[in-house]
C-alpha cells in the first residue's frame, strides 16, 4: 500500500474511532442525564444564542485554513499571515456578537438570549485561534492528535455541564459547556501544534488564495443558513419549547454525519487533494466512499425512524415525545446528506470552491421556500417533511453535476449503493413484519423493544447481504483489509 493511503486509511481509521466513541458518549450519557435535568425550554434558549454564535464563526477563518491543507508547500509567511488574520477576525467577531446581543434577544422574544450570547461570544475567539494549528495537523495527518484534542474537549466540557445542570445552573450549564469545549481544544491544540507561526504577516500570500477561500467562506455562509433557517423560524414563530424539541430531533439527524461521515471526510480532504488533478483515481476514491459510508448510514437510519418511539423514550425521557415524529421524518434527511457529503470534500479537493457556492445558494431558496411552508402550516412535522421533500428534489441534479466532474456515470454510482439499498428494503420489511405479526413486542418497555427490534434488523441486514451479494461483501472486506494495512490494491491506492 502506498503512504497516501496507509496515511489516509490510518487518519479515517482513527477520525471514525473516536468520533463514534464521543458521539456514543454523548447519546449514551451525556445527553440523556442533561434531558431528565433540563427543560425542552432551556434547550431552545441555547439554540437560539448558538445561532448567532455559530453565524459568526462562519467569517472568522474566510476559507483561509482549508487553503493552506491542500497548498502544494505553504511557507513561514503563509502559515503565520493565516493565523494572525484569523486572530484578528475572531477579536472582530466576539465585538460584533457581544454588541448584537439584545438584538437577537429582541427577535426571539426571550430577555435571556442576550445575557447567554454576551457570554458565549469568547467562543468566536477560542474557535478562530486554534484553525491553523488543527490545518497544521490535518495536513500532516496527525490525526491521533488531533482526536486527543477532541476526546479530552468532549469529556471535559460534558463533566461540566451535568456538573453545573446538577446543581441547578440551568441553561448556564449549557453555555458554559460549549466556552469549555473551545478552551479546550483553543489551548491544546496552540500546545500541540508545530505549524511555523511567526510575528510577521505578508498580506501577498492571503490575497493568492482569496479566490478559493472566499468561495468556501460564502459556502459556509449559505450553508449554516441552511442548517440554520429551521431553528430562526421555529425559535421566532412556535417558541423555546418547540425549538427544544426540533433540535433534539436535528441533534440526533445529525449523528451519521458527525460519527460517520465527518470524521471519514476529514481524512479524505488531504488525500483528494494529493489527486485532485487525477480524475480516474478521484472518482473511484468517491464512488468507494459512498459505498462504504452507505453500509452504515442506510440500515442505521433506517432502522432509526422505524423504533423511534422507543428510542427518543429511553434516550431523552418521557417528556421529550414530541422529538419522535420529527426525527422519524429527519432520520431520512440524515441519510441523504450524509451519503453525499463527500462530494463537498472531492469540489473542495478540486480547488472547484465556486460549484460549492451555486449549490448552497440553490439549496438556500429551496430550504427557505420549504420552511416557509412548514411554518405556514405551523407545525414541526410540517418543517420536517418539507425539509425532507426539499433535500429529495436537490439530490438529483447535485449528483449529476458530481459525476460530471468526475467522467462518472450514475449506473456506477448505483451499484455502489444497490446491494445496501436492498438489504435495506429487506431489513425494514423483517422489523415491521415484527411489530405486525407479534403486537406485544410494543407493549413492551422501551428498552425491550429495542433489544427485541434492533439485533432482529441488524441480523436480516447482513444475512442479506452475505446470501444475495456475496461478491460485494468480499470486495468490502478486502478494501477494510487493504486500508488496515494489507498487500497493494489499486482500489486501496485510489483511496
Amino acid at each position: 500500500m502506498n503512504q497516501l493511503a496507509k496515511k489516509t486509511a490510518t487518519g479515517a481509521i482513527i477520525n471514525i474511532s473516536v468520533t463514534v466513541t464521543k458521539n456514543l458518549g454523548q447519546f449514551l450519557l451525556v445527553i440523556p442525564i442533561l434531558a431528565r435535568i433540563l427543560t425542552p425550554e432551556q434547550f431552545g434558549l441555547i439554540a437560539m444564542a448558538m445561532t448567532l454564535v455559530g453565524f459568526l464563526t462562519m467569517f472568522n477563518d474566510l476559507g483561509i485554513s482549508a487553503a493552506l491543507v491542500r497548498a502544494e508547500k505553504p511557507g513561514v509567511a503563509f502559515w503565520s499571515s493565516a493565523f494572525w488574520i484569523n486572530i484578528g477576525f475572531g477579536t472582530a467577531m466576539t465585538a460584533a456578537a457581544y454588541f448584537a446581543a439584545p438584538w437577537v434577544a429582541v427577535f426571539f422574544g426571550e430577555p435571556q438570549v442576550e445575557e447567554l450570547v454576551r457570554m458565549m461570544s469568547c467562543v468566536l475567539m477560542l474557535h478562530c485561534a486554534v484553525l491553523v494549528p488543527m490545518a497544521w495537523l490535518q495536513r500532516n495527518y496527525k490525526f491521533q492528535t488531533i482526536a486527543v484534542i477532541d476526546l479530552t474537549a468532549i469529556i471535559l466540557s460534558s463533566a461540566v455541564a451535568i456538573y453545573m445542570a446538577l446543581n441547578g445552573y440551568g441553561v448556564w450549564a449549557l453555555a458554559w459547556q460549549q466556552i469549555v469545549l473551545y478552551a479546550v481544544k483553543a489551548v491544546i491544540g496552540l500546545l500541540l501544534h508545530r505549524a511555523p507561526i511567526r510575528l510577521t504577516f505578508d498580506w501577498a500570500t492571503i490575497r493568492a488564495v482569496l479566490p478559493f477561500s472566499l468561495g468556501l467562506t460564502g459556502t459556509a455562509f449559505v450553508r449554516f443558513l441552511n442548517q440554520n433557517t429551521d431553528n430562526v423560524l421555529i425559535g421566532r414563530f412556535l417558541g423555546a419549547d418547540a425549538l427544544g424539541f426540533y433540535s433534539r430531533a436535528y441533534l440526533i439527524m445529525r449523528m451519521p454525519i458527525k460519527t460517520l461521515s465527518s470524521g471519514l471526510n476529514f481524512a479524505l480532504y488531504p488525500a483528494f487533494s494529493a489527486v485532485q488533478d487525477d480524475k480516474e483515481k478521484l472518482g473511484r476514491a468517491y464512488v468507494k466512499t459512498v459505498s462504504i459510508l452507505s453500509v452504515l448510514v442506510l440500515p442505521m437510519m433506517t432502522g432509526l425512524a422505524l423504533v423511534v418511539v422507543p428510542f427518543v423514550d429511553l434516550l431523552f425521557g418521557s417528556q421529550w415525545g414530541p422529538v419522535a415524529p420529527v426525527l422519524r421524518i429527519l432520520a431520512f434527511v440524515g441519510l441523504l446528506q450524509s451519503v453525499a457529503s463527500s462530494a463537498n470534500e472531492m469540489f473542495k479537493a478540486r480547488g472547484r470552491s465556486g460549484v460549492l457556492l451555486r449549490w448552497s445558494l440553490i439549496r438556500a431558496v429551496g430550504f427557505i421556500i420549504a420552511f416557509s411552508i412548514g411554518i405556514y402550516i405551523g407545525s414541526l412535522e410540517a418543517m420536517a417533511w418539507a425539509f425532507l421533500i426539499a433535500n429529495v428534489i436537490l439530490l438529483f441534479p447535485f449528483q449529476y453535476e458530481v459525476l460530471k466532474e468526475l467522467n462518472l456515470s450514475a449506473a456506477t454510482l448505483l451499484d455502489a449503493i444497490r446491494p445496501q439499498f436492498f438489504s435495506t428494503l429487506v431489513m425494514a420489511a423483517a422489523v415491521l413484519a415484527t411489530e405486525t405479526l407479534i403486537p406485544s413486542v410494543q407493549s413492551l418497555n422501551s428498552t425491550l423493544q429495542l433489544l427485541v427490534l434492533v439485533p432482529i434488523g441488524g441480523a436480516v441486514y447482513f444475512l442479506t447481504l452475505f446470501i444475495f451479494f456475496k461478491q460485494f461483501v468480499r470486495t468490502l472486506v478486502n478494501d477494510v483489509r487493504n486500508l488496515r494495512g494489507g498487500e497493494d490494491s489499486a482500489s486501496a491506492a485510489s483511496a
